[in-house]
């Protein structure tokens, strides 16, 4: 039986890991670091299917709306669906690998922050 911390082998109806001493037969269902990455990752989803509804929605409704203000609302739903990308890097519950996700995800946001932002000074100006 291998032991679910440390996976260090151990006799088969041993109590407690001889390496690091954990009970061997608690296994607790859920931690609050497990609860707060899920409740990341389910506002993510969730903002992402409105933003998504909601542009939709939007752009089928409202004539030449990419004329009027109603493409800003569209650029700020877009721009705050692309930033909340970073809430997943944040739900990753191994330390190294949420620093290179949350790194990851944040170059991502800043990326679509430059390229919004920047068509929409072209655009701006040019007209």
């Amino acid at each position: 039986m291998n032991c679910p911390k440390c996976q260090t082998q151990n006799e088969e109806n041993a109590q407690f890991c001889r390496n690091c001493g954990t009970n061997m037969h608690y296994f607790p269902e859920a931690t609050d670091n497990n609860k707060t990455a899920d409740l990341l990752i389910m506002i993510f989803l969730i903002y992402m299917f409105v933003s998504e509804i909601a542009g939709f929605a939007i752009q089928k409704l409202v004539d030449n709306w990419y004329e009027g203000t109603t493409k800003y609302i569209i650029i700020g739903i877009n721009l705050i669906a692309d930033i909340s990308v970073v809430l997943l890097g944040l739900s990753i519950k191994n330390k190294t690998i949420k620093i290179f996700g949350i790194i990851l995800a944040s170059i991502y946001a800043i990326y679509i922050i430059y390229s919004n932002i920047d068509w929409l000074l072209n655009y701006i100006f040019k007209y």
